[in-house]
């Protein structure tokens, strides 16, 4: 390679001065040239003189005055050896920079152009030689000269240099000089756009931006340099020691001309894939050495060279250092402001150098956005050279001569444009002269180009719109979205172009795809843009199409061979692999920016390039961020609902292709049209839209108004100004399809004909000739071009067919005429149709010229199309630069499916290495990307559709490939983990299959099934039969296949046994066991909530491992295991939702019908649980509890375990208790639990309940007491289920009470304990499941052990009975007045002793009602409690009554609710039940009544008039006695009324008799009226005899040979009544009071109607002596019997209570009411008792006999009358 700005001999430390070089270069001529050229031999002769007149050291020397020899030189034609050796001295004096040209042109002053200028023509008049020689040094002066830091070469000399080397590169035959001329051309144009972009006049500001953002992206800055050159071995030290020695112009050479080899490689030998130049190294794997051009393997991380050793490195960085030491820091370098300065100053070179990194920055470019408004000298150049290659590259040449110089010329040009574009700086591509020239260069060259069927001109095509798309992509927005449509997607569409168009295309898709930015771009610019078209999509579509062999088809067999079309298709796919390969990379790097990097950090030298790291490493790494590299929400929002927003215009699309209303409908509703049709005319003139023009037609030609008014609407928005008929005709019916029915086409044309002439009136006569004129069009379309007419028109019957029709005139024959020619040569049809023809004519052409033929056409289109499109694309919408990794989301959105399709169809029919691993290498840039941006269904169909391709799944034989898969999966868990979620289900899966199939391939291993075998007599007979059993020895092998969406148990035949075999070795031999432990090692670096899902799945596959209960695996269940215990150090809350799922798994596995199964889980658990219980446990944290928690839900469930189960896990908490009893905290709660539900478990036997009952103790020993008051509520709970457990030694045997009355005694240990105001117990320990019951009130630890005890009193048991009653009074009793306040009390009492008696109510009920057969031990329950119930019942009441009695005071409160308990015991329907409440109320009464005060006596009187209302049995008065035949109520109700009536008077009379004096005058009334009214309804029933002889007859009291009567009721009743009555006559009390008065008139009035009663019963009883008939005798025998009774009955109440009463009277209130009583004492004078008659006799003498006159009462005392009375 040509070493342009270096001198040939400047290797060395010496530089030759001019006088040296313009003496040697002069003598050579005059050595050489003829003697016929005189003028040149006399200007060097005098130019030598002039040389040896100038002093010896050659100052002042001025070579620009020696140009005219040389100029002479250059002119001598057919000299090539002078022309040579001039130009080699002019070359020479620029290079050492001692030609300038600066000053004027001496051979032409009058031109005003400089002396440079002259230089560039000599040397260019020199192409007119063929000589190779001649031609080499031209291109190597040109090259000097435009490329010196001290020639000026601009504008036309520029121009023509640069033309020169063009044609020198296009004409020459020498392969030699074209390379080098391509050579030179591309320094000058380095140089050209160096310059430029360093001729700002305030570089200043901007070099700073420019550098410090440069830093940001890697490269060193001044001091960073000089510290790693300070910090170099020595060795490397002393080997650069000449780099300070050279002079300072040399050295900035020897950099500049690497730094443009640098680039030259770059952009020539990389794009061309040359070796370079011959005897140069091949290129090493980052090209060649930036010092020596050996082959670079390495590049230095500090300047980002490329170097081979560290050698060149320490050398390039001395070098660099030197470079900016000597010509300053970057402020000087760049603050020079004239043109000059800038092309002078090499420092100027360098700080461009340094700023390649940051060219692409935003903020440069807009700091350079003023310049390019401005443009000078520099950027003049550049503009004009710009425009010449623009211009060379768009010339057409001839297709048929691919060598020829045209085509040498436009390839040049091309690869020009691209090196300018590919080196191009902020400046450039901020400049709007500069983006004006691109989209020319797009207009006019780039288009034409792209679709050339020349192969390097159509390449050089595509490199330079990626550069364009690379680099200038903001400001090509429009143009960069047609290319790809009109062009790209269209070439790899067509049927006709050939493989090389093709495969170019998409190399060039698969270089986008390589920049993920590029295609993130297109996405938002256009697919997320309501108004552009999907061309991201479009681009994903057709790449998948391809991919998955859309070139099978036979429209491409005759182009595409079968080895081209797998080329193409591995060429798709890579493009798509490749762009979700850099999505992810993106992605990382946008994370990673945030974060602070060092430049001088890396000391290795092997670093590798950007996107060559393992992608296996950098994944696990890579964790999508939103805190850095986002857009503000709003914008990001802005994109999303864009997005949504086209898709829902394309929905409205699909709806209205449908049905055109509906699809309107949605489309108002979605805001895209409104009322107006206007907005739907406009709707349907977007023909980008896809709106199907059948459907508008149809819809237009609707007789509507809305549909007419549109039609006229849209006809209304067109031009038709100045246009021919038939032209606007074919614009008119482009944008729908004309209906068939010719109303609708009648409609449309009138609409059409009117428009057409309102906007060219003088075209036609009226508008019926323009509708004529149409219509006939349309009719002549059809004839010419329908098939199915083989007659067609004519051009004389069109002319006949419409004469006539302007007005009566005819329309010109010519006219009419062209018409005609034109529907013929040019039909009237829609796009599509038109290319649904060209597709037809594409799939049937089958020879290659035809193809060839078909494509020009299309290219020809394609052009078309594309300049169309670009002049009418709007130019307002701003270009959206990729800034945020959530722009990956919505992309991938689009994406995820084709990518999904095309990988799955692919994988499944591909056997090729290189495909099957892009395939895999897709589906995990895949799968990261869903994983990290959350998408669950994209992520779980891409998993699980990998994991259907390893065929662990299901028995088909493994290839390669699905190896491959495995390996991915497994490489998948371990990298992105955090981010599978519920798809860790499908890795999982395939891990548990790929472990039953490598113990398959183990010789001598044994499935897990095999160590899980049940016994034959364990399996029922229903699901275990000999066929699933054994045969032969060998159980037949079941597994689960899966299919759609289903599973199912198959059993593996012979034959799958032997596929299973094989494909265990395959993954013995290639898939190592080690990485699947690592998977499950690894669940420790897994996030808290990736590490919860991760357990979740692997339980579920435990779950189906263990679905089979003869042959289950364990393999997911161990795991489990251990990631439980790789897991235990996490956070507390982390390891609480880990342990949530474990122990909800291993309870169903605990109730799998396999019972070692079951053991070996609970084993499990036991290990986990023992070794989480040498872990300590703070106070007031309860994990353990939680750890222990599937204990529990196993012994409680459900789902039922076995007994087995139950019995082993009673085991291992005694086990545990007793080797972790120090360690254990929280954990007793859930241990005393599982006690107590195994306690209540009447499956286990009785060792169980023992060993469950001994761990209780043990925590109630006197040692341990403080872990039972820790857990005290549970322990409570404990106690109780021991204390109701009834365990049976043998059927048959009565239960044993030892257990349960130590518990009681554990019970009652415990309430002495709560007594004890030392005891402390912890906080929030309640049992109480009543709400109303609060945690820190005394009944809320008290309440537990009450109510216990109380529902033991019912317990069949006599001792645990007695025990347990006994407990809870004593308790009440001893503890209650200290403890309890009211609320207590009243809370004990609703909840303790209320249920207490409901209890024992409930079991003394009859035993029909429990609806019992009475059989077996509920029969032997309902026979102990028939016996033992009343007793019990009776001792409850007596000991509530103790309670009350002792602390009557404190409970008087309460006496409500006892009442009420008493009056529901009464009011029961089992008569002992109520023989019992009036037992326990006439203790109360008698034992508290006279400690009563009033208010409760009042109570207490109310209740037992209630009772005895309630209790009244009024039922037996409801009975008609003439038409009842059955008693309309229950007899032992009844009975059990009357008993109840009995029990109460009996009562009453006892507890007046004792606490008369207690009771108050209000209450003593109520006791008279309770009694009034049941001796008022006794006396009633009894006086209706026939009633009761009704009763009798009905069979009431049949049984009795007596009338049913309540004669003991009113007897009794009566009795007492009296008796209170009396005493009430008494009682100092009532004296003056109401009562006195009330009671007075009672006793009276009861006196009177008792005696006039017995009186008048004694004389039925005498009339009835008297004889009668037989008959009368016989029908009064039962009333006479009935009276009898009465009156025997009635004596001693007579006798004792009123008679005595009234003796006993006080005289004065017996003299009172004597008008009253003195006649019923004369009527008793007759009846027949002697006692009575006696009693009167006392009476008359004590009472009555004083109210007489003394000698009146003497003779009284000895009158016969009183012998009468007396008896006698």
């Amino acid at each position: 390679m040509i070493q342009t700005t270096q001198s040939f001999e400047a290797r060395g430390p010496e530089v030759r001065s001019a006088d040296v070089v313009l003496k040697d270069a002069l003598e050579k001529l005059r050595s050489t040239v003829p003697r016929k050229l005189k003028e040149l031999r006399d200007s060097v002769e005098a130019d030598l003189k002039q040389l040896e007149n100038l002093p010896a050291s050659g100052a002042g020397i001025d070579t620009n005055d020696f140009f005219l020899s040389f100029k002479l030189a250059c002119e001598a034609v057919g000299l090539p050896k002078v022309v040579v050796i001039a130009l080699e001295a002019i070359q020479k004096q620029v290079t050492y920079g001692f030609l300038s040209g600066k000053g004027p042109d001496p051979f032409k002053p009058e031109s005003g152009r400089h002396l440079i200028d002259c230089v560039i023509d000599s040397v260019c008049n020199c192409a007119e030689s063929a000589d190779d020689t001649v031609q080499m040094h031209m291109i190597s002066t040109l090259n000097a000269a435009v490329t010196s830091q001290v020639c000026e070469v601009h504008g036309q000399s520029l121009m023509l240099a640069v033309d020169t080397c063009m044609k020198l590169y296009r004409d020459s035959r020498s392969q030699s000089n074209q390379r080098m001329a391509q050579t030179a051309l591309t320094q000058m144009l380095s140089v050209i756009t160096q310059r430029m972009e360093l001729s700002s006049a305030d570089m200043s500001s901007r070099a700073d931006e420019a550098w410090s953002g440069s830093r940001q992206h890697g490269a060193a800055t001044s001091e960073q340099l000089a510290a790693v050159v300070a910090a170099a071995p020595p060795a490397f030290v002393n080997a650069n020691a000449d780099l300070s020695q050279m002079p300072k112009g040399q050295l900035l050479n020897e950099w500049m001309s690497s730094y443009l080899n640098a680039k030259i490689d770059k952009l020539i030998w990389n794009g061309s894939g040359e070796n370079g130049l011959k005897g140069e190294a091949p290129p090493g794997k980052f090209g060649w050495c930036v010092v020596c051009r050996a082959a670079a393997n390495h590049y230095c991380v500090d300047t980002r060279d490329s170097v081979c050793g560290h050698a060149c490195k320490y050398r390039n960085l001395e070098r660099l250092s030197l470079v900016e030491k000597y010509y300053g820091k970057r402020d000087e370098a760049v603050n020079m402001s004239s043109p000059s300065a800038v092309s002078s100053s090499p420092a100027a070179i360098v700080s461009q150098s340094s700023r390649d990194a940051v060219t692409q920055r935003d903020e440069v470019s807009s700091a350079m956005a003023d310049v390019a408004e401005s443009p000078n000298i520099y950027h003049q150049d550049a503009i004009i050279i710009l425009t010449y290659l623009i211009n060379s590259s768009a010339k057409e040449v001839p297709q048929n001569q691919p060598d020829s110089r045209g085509i040498r010329n436009k390839r040049i040009a091309l690869e020009l444009v691209l090196g300018v574009l590919s080196n191009s700086g902020p400046v450039f591509r901020s400049s709007r002269h500069f983006v004006d020239m691109l989209k020319k260069l797009v207009g006019d060259s780039l288009i034409k180009n792209s679709v050339s069927p020349i192969p390097k001109i159509f390449c050089l095509s595509l490199q330079i719109f990626v550069s364009l798309i690379t680099n200038f992509k903001e400001h090509l927005r429009d143009e960069i979205g047609v290319f790809i449509e009109q062009i790209f997607l269209r070439i790899l569409e067509s049927g006709n172009s050939d493989f090389l168009h093709k495969s170019r295309v998409l190399q060039i898709f698969y270089k986008l795809c390589t920049d993920a930015t590029t295609p993130l771009e297109l996405f938002l610019n256009y697919d997320c843009d309501v108004d552009e078209k999907n061309i991201f999509e479009r681009t994903i579509d057709c790449l998948s199409k391809i991919a998955q062999g859309k070139y099978t088809a036979v429209e491409h067999a005759n182009l595409i061979q079968p080895h081209q079309e797998q080329e193409l298709k591995q060429l798709a796919l890579q493009s798509l692999v490749t762009l979700m390969g850099s999505i992810v990379d993106w992605a990382r790097r946008m994370t990673e920016d945030q974060k602070p990097v060092s430049i001088l950090g890396h000391t290795e030298e092997n670093r590798p390039a950007a996107g060559e790291s393992d992608a296996e490493d950098d994944a696990s790494d890579v964790a999508v961020s939103t805190s850095g590299a986002t857009l503000p929400v709003a914008q990001l929002s802005s994109f999303k609902e864009q997005k949504q927003r086209k898709v829902e215009l394309q929905i409205g699309i699909n709806k209205f292709n449908m049905k055109p209303k509906r699809g309107i409908e949605y489309l108002k509703q979605n805001g895209f049209l409104n009322d107006d049709p206007s907005s739907l005319a406009a709707l349907f003139k977007n023909t980008e839209l896809g709106l199907d023009k059948t459907a508008i037609g149809d819809y237009l030609g609707e007789d509507k108004p809305f549909n007419k008014s549109t039609l006229h609407a849209l006809v209304g928005g067109l031009d038709f100004k100045e246009q021919s008929l038939d032209g606007s005709l074919r614009h008119f019916l482009s944008f729908f399809r004309l209906p068939g029915e010719a109303q609708k086409i009648d409609r449309m044309m009138e609409k059409f004909a009117e428009k057409y002439c309102n906007d060219n009136p003088e075209r036609f006569a009226n508008a019926d000739c323009a509708f004529v004129l149409s219509f006939s069009l349309i009719m002549l379309q059809t004839d010419l071009h329908n098939p199915g007419i083989r007659n067609k028109m004519t051009r004389d019957e069109f002319v006949k067919n419409n004469r006539g029709i302007n007005d009566n005139q005819d329309l010109p024959r010519e006219y009419l005429e062209s018409l005609y020619d034109g529907v013929a040569q040019n039909p009237i049809s829609l796009q599509e149709d038109q290319e649904a023809r060209n597709r037809q004519e594409s799939q049937a052409a089958r020879d290659l010229n035809q193809k060839y033929e078909l494509f020009v056409k299309e290219t020809e289109t394609m052009v078309q199309k594309t300049k169309a499109a670009m002049q009418s694309r709007r130019r307002s919408s701003a270009y959206v630069v990729a800034q945020s990794v959530e722009h990956v989301r919505p992309l991938f959105e689009v994406a995820c499916w084709p990518y999904l399709a095309t990988l799955a169809v692919l994988l499944e029919m591909q056997d090729s290495p290189q495909s099957i691993e892009l395939c895999i290498e897709g589906f995990k840039h895949c799968i990261r990307i869903a994983a990290r941006f959350d998408m669950d269904t994209e992520r779980n169909a891409f998993v699980s559709s990998l994991a259907k391709f390893t065929y662990l799944t299901t028995i088909k034989e493994m290839k390669q490939k699905n190896i491959e898969c495995i390996k991915a999966l497994l490489s998948i868990g371990l990298s992105e983990g955090n981010n599978l979620g519920p798809s860790w289900l499908y890795v999982l899966h395939c891990i548990s299959q790929l472990e039953r199939l490598q113990l398959i391939g183990t010789r001598g291993a044994r499935q897990d099934f095999q160590f899980f075998q049940m016994e034959d007599e364990a399996l029922s007979p229903g699901s275990a039969t000999r066929s699933n059993a054994s045969i032969a020895g060998h159980q037949v092998v079941k597994r689960r296949a899966h299919g759609l969406g289903v599973s199912a148990l198959v059993a593996i035949g012979q034959d799958d046994r032997q596929v299973e075999l094989v494909n265990s070795e395959s993954v013995a031999s290639q898939i190592d066991a080690a990485q699947i432990e690592l998977l499950f090692n690894k669940s420790t670096q897994l996030t808290p909530q990736a590490v919860v899902h991760f357990v979740t799945q692997l339980a579920k596959v435990s779950k189906e491992e263990l679905a089979l209960a003869d042959q289950p695996r364990i393999f997911s269940l161990q795991k489990l295991v251990e990631v439980a215990d790789f897991n235990m150090s996490r956070m507390r809350v982390v390891w609480t939702k880990i342990w949530r799922v474990l122990s909800s798994h291993f309870v169903e596995v605990a109730t799998h019908p396999n019972v070692r199964v079951s053991h070996y889980a609970m084993d499990s658990l036991r290990q986990l649980t023992m070794k989480f219980l040498e872990k300590d446990e703070l106070a007031g944290y309860n994990f353990q509890a939680e750890f222990l928690k599937p204990f529990e839900c196993i012994m409680v469930g459900p789902p039922p375990v076995s007994r087995e189960v139950k019995d082993y896990l009673v085991y291992i908490i005694s086990y545990m208790a007793d080797a972790s009893f120090q360690n254990i905290r929280s954990g007793w709660k859930a241990v005393l639990h599982i006690c107590a539900a195994a306690a209540q478990d009447p499956a286990l036997s009785e060792a169980t309940i023992e060993i469950a009952f001994k761990v209780v103790e043990k925590v109630n020993a006197d040692s341990c007491y403080h872990l039972f008051l820790e857990n005290f509520t549970d322990g409570i709970r404990a106690l109780l289920s021991f204390a109701q457990c009834k365990v049976e030694k043998r059927p048959g045997k009565e239960a044993k009470p030892e257990m349960s009355m130590q518990a009681i005694s554990y019970l009652l240990k415990a309430a002495e304990k709560l007594a004890d105001p030392q005891t402390d117990l912890p906080a929030g320990c309640s049992l109480s499941q009543d709400p109303a019951i609060s945690d820190g009130q005394p009944a809320a630890v008290w309440f537990p052990i009450l109510r216990g005890l109380s529902i033991l009193v019912g317990d069949p048991r006599r001792d645990v009975r007695a025990a347990a009653l006994n407990g809870v009074f004593d308790i009440l009793r001893d503890y209650g007045k200290q403890i309890f306040d009211e609320d207590m009390w009243r809370m004990v009492f609703n909840g303790v002793i209320k249920p207490l008696f409901d209890d024992i109510h409930h079991q003394l009920a009859p035993q029909s009602d429990h609806k019992q057969e009475g059989n077996g031990a509920e029969g032997r329950q309902d026979g102990h409690w028939a016996s033992m119930g009343p007793p019990t019942c009776l001792a409850a009441l007596t000991q509530l009554v103790r309670l009350i009695e002792a602390n009557l005071d404190v409970l008087a409160f309460l006496l409500d609710d006892v009442l009420r308990l008493i009056r529901n015991c009464i009011q029961h329907e089992f008569e002992a039940v109520a023989r019992i409440g009036v037992e326990g109320f006439k203790q109360l009464l008698i034992c508290t009544g006279k400690n009563m005060k009033p208010n409760s006596w009042q109570k207490v009187t109310t209740c037992i008039l209630e009772l005895f209302r309630d209790s009244m049995p009024t039922k037996l008065m409801e009975v008609d006695v003439k038409a009842s035949s059955q008693l309309p109520f229950n007899k032992d109700d009844v009975v059990i009324q009357c008993v109840v009536q009995l029990l109460l008077i009996d009562m009453l009379q006892d507890a007046v008799s004792q606490h008369y004096e207690k009771i108050p005058e209000s209450g003593i009334m109520t006791l008279l009226d309770a009694l009034q009214q049941s001796f008022e309804f006794a006396q009633e029933f009894n006086r209706q005899i026939e009633l009761r002889q009704a009763l009798k007859r009905l069979g009431f009291m049949k049984e009795v040979k007596q009338l049913p009567g309540l004669l003991k009721q009113e007897r009794e009743s009566l009795s007492c009544s009296l008796r209170i009555l009396f005493q009430v006559q008494a009682d100092p009390r009532m004296s003056g009071s109401e009562f006195s008065s009330r009671a007075v008139d009672r006793l009276l009035r009861l006196c009177s109607s008792v005696l006039q009663n017995y009186v008048n019963k004694e004389r039925i009883l005498q009339r009835s002596e008297a004889p009668e008939s037989a008959e009368t005798l016989k029908d009064k025998e039962a009333t006479i019997v009935e009276v009898e009774r009465e009156v025997h009955g009635l004596v001693p109440i007579i006798s004792e209570v009123v008679v005595k009463g009234l003796k006993d009277l006080p005289p004065k209130l017996f003299e009172q009411h004597i008008h009253v009583l003195f006649p019923l004492f004369c009527d008793l004078t007759i009846v027949s008792s002697r006692e009575v008659r006696a009693l009167v006799r006392d009476v008359l003498l004590e009472q009555v006999a004083p109210l007489l006159k003394p000698s009146t009462a003497k003779n009284m005392r000895g009158s016969k009358c009183y012998g009468v009375l007396d008896g006698r």
